[in-house]
């Protein structure tokens, strides 16, 4: 990135050379001040051997090293610039510069002070103490420094309303950010600086649309599922089960409502639904979910902490007979009403590493089930209402723009009503993300970006049940479920927030009880749009 601090230092080295004298070190200052930096370190060195004493030669010395970005190396022969004699003034502005390049912001701190209390050069010290400022993320105060600073010095005007947009970006005030920028590049707009605005105007219009308060995500997808079913894999136990492929639709619509809040408070809301309409078994498979949810929070800098509340309803086409008739025809009926609560905290364990840990409570209510035995209450033995911990660790690593890799692990505990039903569950989750064409390509074609995922899910229920097994008998134990799912797809933004998505999926049932073991493939295709 263009190196802000040579504005200051291409000042004070004018300054410094206007005074030098017959008596500097003038064949370094000359190698110096041709650019050949190597040269002059050797020169100067000689000086520096013969005349530890001096203080230009310590100072250009210094200066050398800190264009071939040797600061440590630099900083000592510039801290000797301004405590020779003649004390080298401007190297003062050198040393906080060299000092904040190393992140020895402490130490810089200190260096300010006595700058200010020295008066050396008040705008080029209050333009550093800016750069500080908004690298321990005291932004306001930084822009307050920018503005003093300007104000001293015009030279520095194009300079500091740069790094006070960048000030405003990291306080997620866009639309300030956005009017800053826009001065850099009318101030001068064949500099590099306006170049550099320019390219960061694109990303803060790019941010603005993906942190705009209000979002709506509509997707249509067709597709064709082979076991809408889930008919079992073995012939015998699947009996008189056919016709399970056919042709599936599924859209959704999701808003989105993450505000933005002054400090450190945090808030987000959505709602979606979510349609499942399927070419046959559409009296018994047909779906309409929706889901409401909220998570409040507070960022305390390195973490911050949630608490998620979610709500989900299921409508389905059944009909609550466990044989209904071949001519019945039911409408929606209320099936799951889901409620998940509570804390969750994220922590930036790095720049590119996001770890989340939830531990809360999930809670399920089932209506018009099918009784399987003969108890006609609440506490018959497929009643599948539950609740119990729901536990969850995720990592996401960007690894590189627009990249991803999450992992997760999930936890569950279901204390059921009905015994068949009360389980536990470990599910290991992985989804990867990543563009497939280079910058330039994605221009010109819109990026395409590979999209990858799989899962495993052991569910272990922990009361005996019967079932009939593959010889015809009847056996009794306890049902475990090992499910596999893969899938991978291409997204393909061929228009402004309007994307092509084509998608396979994957999934094996290994049960137990053969009834429960099946293998699925979906394959679906639509389109997404984002407002």
């Amino acid at each position: 990135m263009f190196r802000i601090f040579l504005i200051i230092h291409f000042f004070c080295t004018r300054c410094v050379l206007s005074g030098a004298g017959r008596n500097a070190p003038q064949e370094g200052i000359e190698q110096y001040r041709e650019g050949n930096y190597e040269e002059a370190i050797e020169a100067l060195q000689k000086v520096r051997e013969k005349e530890p004493t001096s203080s230009v030669a310590a100072f250009f010395l210094g200066l050398a090293y800190k264009q071939t970005m040797e600061y440590s190396i630099a900083i000592s022969h510039l801290q000797e610039a301004v405590t020779l004699t003649p004390r080298i003034k401007e190297a003062l502005v050198e040393i906080i510069d060299t000092l904040y390049q190393l992140d020895r912001i402490h130490e810089a701190k200190k260096w300010i002070r006595v700058a200010e209390e020295e008066r050396i050069y008040p705008a080029r010290v209050l333009f550093l103490k800016g750069l500080i400022l908004s690298k321990e993320n005291k932004n306001m105060e930084a822009i307050e420094a920018f503005e003093k600073a300007k104000k001293l010095d015009p030279t520095i005007d194009q300079a500091a309303e740069f790094q006070i947009a960048m000030s405003y970006m990291k306080e997620r005030k866009l639309d300030k950010a956005k009017e800053r920028l826009q001065i850099v590049v009318t101030r001068d707009p064949l500099s590099d600086l306006a170049t550099f605005a320019r390219q960061y105007q694109d990303l803060v219009e790019k941010r603005m649309y993906l942190e705009r308060p209000l979002r709506l995500t509509v997707s249509i997808f067709g597709g064709y599922d082979t076991n809408i079913v889930s008919k079992p894999t073995n012939d015998i136990i699947a009996g008189d089960i056919t016709d399970e492929k056919g042709r599936v639709l599924q859209t959704s619509v999701r808003v989105d409502y993450v505000p933005t809040i002054d400090g450190p408070w945090l808030f987000n809301a959505s709602y979606s639904i979510a349609s499942n309409v399927n070419q046959k078994h559409t009296h018994s498979h047909d779906s309409l979910a929706q889901t409401f949810s909220v998570s409040p929070g507070y960022n305390f800098g390195r973490f911050a902490v949630n608490f998620l509340a979610n709500y989900t309803n299921v409508l389905l086409r059944t009909d609550p007979d466990t044989s209904p008739d071949p001519d019945s025809n039911p409408g929606y009926k209320r099936y799951i009403d889901d409620f998940t609560y509570g804390p969750s905290i994220k922590f930036l364990v790095t720049q590119n590493n996001i770890l989340e840990i939830f531990a809360g409570y999930d809670k399920k209510e089932y209506y018009n089930q099918k009784k399987t035995s003969a108890r006609t209450d609440r506490f018959w033995e497929n009643n599948r209402d539950a609740e119990g911990p729901k536990t969850y660790i995720s990592w996401i690593w960007l690894f590189k723009e627009n990249s991803f890799l999450n992992l997760r692990y999930d936890y569950t505990r279901e204390h059921a009503d009905g015994m068949y039903w009360d389980n536990k569950g470990h599910r290991f989750t992985a989804n990867f993300s990543m563009p497939l064409l280079s910058e330039e390509t994605a221009k010109r074609t819109g990026p395409v970006t590979l999209q990858v995922t799989g899962g495993y899910f052991r569910q272990i229920f922990n009361y005996e049940q019967p079932y009939q097994d593959v010889d015809g008998s009847t056996k009794s134990t306890k049902r475990k479920d090992k499910t596999y799912t893969g899938s991978v797809g291409l997204a393909w933004e061929f228009y402004k927030n309007t994307s092509f998505i084509a998608q396979y999926t994957n999934t094996e049932c290994d049960a137990n009880i053969p009834a429960n073991d099946y293998t699925r493939n979906l394959y679906t295709a639509g389109f997404e749009f984002r407002f």
